[in-house]
């Protein structure tokens, strides 16, 4: 990695808590440098000398980039902080520290992880069932998420067309594939997941039976499900919160009918 592409790497992991600072990213400055751009001063704000400023506006401005940039949730050490601090230091100070195999090993990883903490940020709030107002919060959240409507018995979905008008009735045997995630829609559930699967009707617990007879085959779907259409007041599998949200997958392979269509 080149000095520029350091500067680059550095710009877009800053980026994020400049604008959360405020900060508006200037035009074609700095020969195109995106980490010269981030750090303009937006010209929607007067220019002031810099010792008008106190050291703790500093200090402030410091703990903002620290945080909105999210280096607290590295998980560094102090010696690996402090290091980091000096490097800054040293730019201030005209010297400059070689970007050996190591360094830029190191950038490269810190940008990604940067990248994750800021991905993780933006997803929906998860479940947490102790806090009040939790589950509707949740669900608004889930509905502008994944664009769902919802039911009167309170099932969450999003169900796209299939190839033919074949829906799967009680008593029906069904090939699908599912996969499970917990209440945040991202950290899978194993345990609730299968590759096509040949299941009876019955064998579904009521909200995912309720939202497959919304489907066609090859039609594919997410449900989100409150606790009383999962698993409600009975035992709950090892490894899934109880009380929680489930989100499911689903594709629909087939349907073999129990009896002839009317």
């Amino acid at each position: 990695m080149t000095t520029s592409m350091t500067r680059v790497t550095l710009g877009l992991m800053l980026a994020p808590a400049l604008a959360a600072a405020g900060a508006q990213p200037a035009q074609n400055i700095g020969g195109g440098d995106p980490a010269v751009a981030a750090v303009e001063p937006s010209s929607s704000l007067p220019a002031a000398p810099a010792q008008a400023f106190p050291l703790s506006a500093y200090s402030a401005f410091g703990w903002s980039l620290a945080q909105s940039g999210h280096f607290a949730q590295l998980g560094w050490s102090a010696a690996q902080s402090d290091a980091f601090i000096d490097g800054i230091r040293a730019a201030f100070q005209g010297k400059g520290y070689p970007m050996d195999a190591a360094s830029q090993q190191l950038a490269a990883e810190m940008a990604r992880r940067i990248g994750e903490i800021a991905g993780r940020e933006r997803q929906p709030a998860a479940w947490t069932p102790n806090q009040k107002g939790q589950l509707e919060k949740y669900f608004k959240d889930m509905q502008k998420h994944l664009s769902l409507q919802v039911s009167g018995s309170g099932l969450w979905y999003n169900v796209q067309p299939g190839q033919n008008g074949v829906r799967p009735r009680p008593g029906d045997t069904i090939v699908l594939t599912c996969h499970a995630t917990a209440a945040d829609g991202t950290t899978p559930l194993p345990r609730l997941s299968c590759e096509r699967l040949s299941v009876k009707m019955e064998g579904m617990m009521p909200g995912l039976m309720e939202g497959l007879q919304m489907m066609t085959i090859g039609s594919q779907a997410v449900f989100v499900l409150p606790p009383p259409l999962s698993f409600g007041e009975a035992a709950w599998p090892e490894g899934v919160e109880r009380g929680a949200p489930l989100v499911y997958w689903i594709t629909l392979h087939d349907v073999t009918a129990a009896r002839a269509r009317p």
